[in-house]
């Protein structure tokens, strides 16, 4: 017996092992099937949206219009679509300056520039940082660094001496820089003056000091002035679609982590959305947002203006993007000594103008230490061509004409005049309806449709 059971106990536990290792490769492969499902949190990053265009700065900052002198008091304009306007803004970059001198003119040789010197004049929408001006042109020399910016850059001839010299003026800041150019008479004359002949006739008027100036006092500040057409010229009315911007792009646009995004409803309707710092804030009677970032200053930091606006565009360019045609407008300080940038919409050369219950005009950002606060802009943009109608538009004097019998304004006090496009939304669709903005001294702006024959009058000119 016992030699039996000793003859079969190694057999037994040979299998006896080899159960317990199966059992062991069993086991091992339920747990392995059977492991709980670790969620990994990655860390928080912005989410950004997928803009329909991004820019780069110097596509925002370009010309307003060219202004192009004659003498004897005749003067031409180009916008951008013209044909003038893109021979002057691609030569920009050939314009070399130098012996830069600040510099001031009496009275007379205002005139003298102004109505009898060929010249032309490249006018900006508002007030451009020197820095930005000076990747448009080629600066040789170190400039007057006082003046911080300019709307005009105007070149002239000066007959005596055969040069032609350029002005940098800031109507803001009332200072002017003079210096010499690379530009020869010869190609002032025959290329960038010949090019603008067949241009538009403009009248040009002279926007008066606030104060009176004495020949005692010699030079005087720096002359500002605008364009309005001699004559009739003609403009498109448009009707376009438009699209909302939802809800969930928003959210992806603005938010560290759209899962931590909460929705609070205000008793004045007004709908937030914040993740318990930044918050977009939707005006849904006005078919807006604000977009709130409360700035932590990590260190003083003093930034130029061109860094400034080139944090905006950036910002921007990376939540939402440039959804329709926009230009930068201006850059300002607010009430607590905030950046304001405002970029505007246009269509063609034109602007938009809202002054309705829906701002679809402009985008408008508050930085500190060019840290984005705040950031406003519409919720609309304009989706597709519908239509458009053929306008002829009032000159400057039937616009003159027009304010004087009506009694809108007193046209001594006029600033500026331009025209634009007025937003007029109806179910479904938008009219970009042409209109003159005339711009008052210490009043508010005046919206005139610029439809001709109208009515209003005999004209008798801009006197």
């Amino acid at each position: 017996m016992k030699r039996w059971l000793r003859r079969w106990l190694e057999p037994t536990k040979t299998v006896l092992l080899n159960v317990l290792v199966l059992l062991s490769f069993c086991l091992t492969g339920l747990l392995w099937s059977n492991q709980p499902k670790f969620q990994f949190i990655e860390p928080a990053q912005y989410t950004e949206s997928k803009p329909v265009q991004e820019k780069q700065l110097m596509q925002l900052v370009t010309p307003e219009s060219v202004v192009f002198h004659y003498g004897e008091d005749r003067h031409t304009k180009a916008v951008a679509t013209d044909g003038p306007y893109s021979m002057i803004v691609r030569e920009m970059s050939k314009w070399i300056f130098l012996d830069f001198t600040p510099y001031m003119f009496s009275n007379d040789k205002w005139g003298e520039i102004a109505r009898e010197k060929m010249g032309i004049e490249v006018r900006f929408r508002s007030t451009i940082p020197l820095s930005i001006v000076g990747r448009l042109v080629t600066f040789r020399d170190e400039y007057d660094s006082q003046i911080k910016g300019v709307d005009r850059l105007w070149l002239y001839y000066e007959k005596d001496e055969d040069l032609v010299y350029a002005l940098f003026l800031s109507s803001e800041e009332g200072k002017m820089m003079r210096a010499r150019t690379s530009i020869s008479p010869k190609d002032l004359r025959d290329s960038y003056l010949a090019t603008g002949n067949q241009m538009p006739e403009q009248i040009m008027k002279i926007v008066k000091p606030e104060r009176t100036y004495s020949s005692l006092e010699g030079a005087l500040p720096v002359w500002n002035m605008y364009y309005l057409p001699k004559n009739q010229v003609r403009m498109q009315q448009f009707r376009y679609s438009y699209e909302t911007i939802s809800d969930e792009r928003l959210i992806e646009a603005y938010f560290l982590d759209p899962s931590l995004v909460r929705q609070i409803m205000e008793r004045d309707k007004t709908v937030i959305f914040t993740d318990g710092s930044r918050s977009v804030q939707l005006r849904s009677e006005q078919q807006a947002f604000t977009f709130t970032d409360p700035a932590y200053q990590q260190r003083a930091q003093e930034l130029s203006d061109e860094e400034k606006v080139q944090g905006a565009v950036t910002f921007i360019n990376k939540h939402l993007g440039w959804l329709d045609e926009y230009h930068f407008e201006r850059m300002k300080k607010s009430y607590n000594e905030k950046d304001l940038i405002t970029f505007r919409q246009y269509v063609g050369s034109y602007p938009l103008i809202s002054n309705s219950e829906k701002p679809i005009d402009t985008i408008q950002i508050t930085s500190e230490a060019g840290q984005v606060v705040t950031l406003s802009r519409s919720l609309l943009n304009l989706d597709k061509y519908i239509s458009n109608k053929e306008w002829k538009v009032m000159s400057g004097p039937e616009l003159y004409q027009m304010i004087r019998d009506r009694k809108l304004a007193d046209t001594d006090q006029i600033t500026n005049a331009y025209l634009a496009y007025q937003t007029i939304f109806g179910e479904g669709y938008v009219d970009l309806m042409p209109v003159w903005v005339v711009e008052m001294a210490n009043q508010a702006n005046l919206y005139i449709s610029a439809e001709a024959n109208q009515g209003g009058g005999k004209v008798h000119g801009l006197e």
